[in-house]
């Protein structure tokens, strides 16, 4: 197969020619751009780092369609690629660190499916499955508004503001039987600084043993102004390799309160915390009168003193709420521990009620150390 760095760069530019003639790209691409700029350099000459660029550009295009097969680019036009903003991973810019870290270490799946209907394109560029978490990435093309939700006017219904064509509502993912999966908490977005791009992720993932190792899912995605949905049908499969599944048992006991570790999974991109506890929940000394601690939260800390604090920390405005399970998911350490401590807290609330907060505006937190357990990680 013939390599890049074989070639001189007129016959890079007619190899580029010819594929770009031969396919039909998608409306987004930049074909006709393409093209023209080939025909200036042919012309006009032009500086060797431009068409570096270009053809790193052309080669994008081609990736998109599924016409460069492997071993077509070489190491050092793979490298000049990865620098291209065409070629970047949707969730490598995200401010889930987990995720732009699973991204970065090629830990994701590219299904690179599209569906057009009336102009408006929109396909699934990448998934990610660790058996805590299911992240899809989409990206749209042939809407001229970068915006890609549209306002949701019923959460309840998921009905959304039809008024400008190509925006999306809020997609829907459920397994080839037809069954929603279920999942403790989401978020659907877009990507910061990537236009047209859309991040769905689903967290704190339910029944994930029944799913097993690999599934088909059903994405159903509404368009404003479009008829049917932009429809969709993925091979899902788990992360096989850096996850740890600990089902520890282990807790402790202060009053009447007590709590148990049902399980604590760690994969590469994330930790998820299963808490069982029951009693009455503990109450410090200053927590009294005006004052009541709110419900017990779980900090972990690994054996280097780093601390993870549960994502997307809630609260309900009540003193002393108990709640019989938890399920909270944490960002990952910076190196697999050895150890890893649970540390149970309270917050504190006043009677209107309002959280007590320090010298900082930050909640005051009170520990129990009488309540921390320590987990050996394998």
């Amino acid at each position: 197969m013939e390599k890049w760095q074989n070639q001189t760069e007129q016959q890079m530019l007619e190899h580029i020619r010819s594929n770009m003639g031969r396919i039909q790209l998608p409306v987004d691409s930049y074909n006709e751009q393409i093209m023209n700029r080939i025909e200036l350099l042919e012309t006009r000459g032009g500086n060797k780092l431009f068409k570096k660029t270009l053809a790193a550009a052309s080669i994008a295009a081609l990736i998109g369609v599924g016409t460069v097969t492997a071993g077509f680019i070489s190491p050092a036009w793979a490298e000049t690629l990865s620098q291209i903003p065409v070629f970047s991973s949707i969730f490598k810019h995200t401010d889930n660190p987990g995720l732009k870290l699973a991204a970065e270490q090629g830990l994701t799946t590219s299904p690179n499916m599209s569906v057009t209907k009336d102009g408006v394109t929109l396909s699934v560029t990448e998934v990610f499955y660790d058996g805590i978490q299911l992240a899809l990435g989409f990206k749209r093309a042939g809407v001229a508004d970068e915006r890609m939700l549209a306002e949701i006017t019923d959460y309840k219904t998921n009905e959304f503001d039809q008024s400008t064509k190509g925006l999306l509502g809020l997609p829907e993912v459920t397994l080839e039987s037809g069954e929603r999966i279920g999942f403790g908490s989401s978020s659907t977005g877009n990507v910061q600084g990537q236009p047209n791009t859309l991040l769905l992720e689903m967290r704190e993932l339910w029944n994930t043993s029944a799913l097993g190792d690999e599934f088909k899912i059903n994405i159903s995605v509404p368009v404003a102004q479009i008829g049917e949905p932009f429809k969709f049908q993925v091979t899902v499969k788990k992360l096989a390799e850096g996850i740890i599944n600990l089902t520890p048992g282990q807790g402790a006991s202060i009053g009447s309160f007590h709590y148990k570790v049902k399980s604590l999974d760690i994969t590469p991109a994330a930790m998820r915390l299963v808490i069982t506890s029951d009693g009455e929940v503990p109450a410090s000394p200053e927590q009294t009168g005006e004052y009541g601690p709110t419900e017990v939260f779980y900090e972990l800390v690994d054996d280097a003193g780093n601390v993870m604090g549960p994502k997307g920390l809630g609260y309900a405005m009540m003193k002393a709420v108990q709640h019989p399970i938890v399920d909270s998911l944490y960002n990952n350490f910076p190196q697999k521990p050895k150890t890893i401590t649970v540390r149970p807290y309270t917050m504190t609330l006043d009677n209107e009620p309002k959280l007590l907060l320090d010298a900082d505006g930050k909640p005051v937190k009170t520990y129990m150390k009488e309540l921390e357990t320590t987990i050996q990680i394998p």
